[in-house]
């Protein structure tokens, strides 16, 4: 079970709620425009990686609903911070990932379904991992709530 210093990190700003992180609406911006921009030019080999990454941008925002509701529910944070893992390198720092295959693409064009895959293989993996996390933090906080439920009627006389 999630201890309570995770749940009173939240309890610190008024609404309970953690502000919306700048770099994820960037991230989504520098890393859909390259994309579109590039499936408009030369739609025949770019079109398909373009809706790849269109995808995975898409399963992310929803990922950051779910992670965000399960946040609000349980009050436990569901963000990932500090994990040394690949998949999970741009956490909410997709500008990085939106830049480079931008820089990388503009350079050299015929890279670009190359970089857009790769990019939407790490968005959509991250999205998973953060939709797994949520689950796992549901899971846990329900079963918290009927061990405690267990206790408290097996304690009525």
């Amino acid at each position: 079970m999630p201890n309570a210093s995770h749940r009173s990190a939240l309890r610190g700003s008024p609404s309970g709620r953690l502000p919306l992180l700048p770099g994820t609406a960037l991230g989504a911006v520098l890393t859909l425009a390259p994309a579109l921009l590039f499936a408009w030019r030369d739609p025949v080999p770019n079109r398909w990686p373009a809706l790849a990454l269109v995808l995975a941008l898409v399963l992310d925002a929803a990922a950051r609903i779910a992670a965000r509701a399960v946040r609000q529910r349980t009050g436990v944070e569901t963000e990932f911070r500090g994990l040394p893992s690949p998949m999970l390198a741009l956490g909410n720092a997709t500008w990085i990932g939106g830049a480079i295959m931008a820089v990388g693409a503009g350079l050299r064009p015929d890279l670009f379904p190359l970089l857009a895959c790769a990019l939407a293989g790490l968005v959509a993996m991250g999205a998973l991992a953060r939709i797994a996390l949520a689950r796992m933090v549901i899971v846990i906080d329900a079963a918290a709530r009927a061990e405690a439920e267990a206790k408290a009627e097996g304690t009525r006389p």
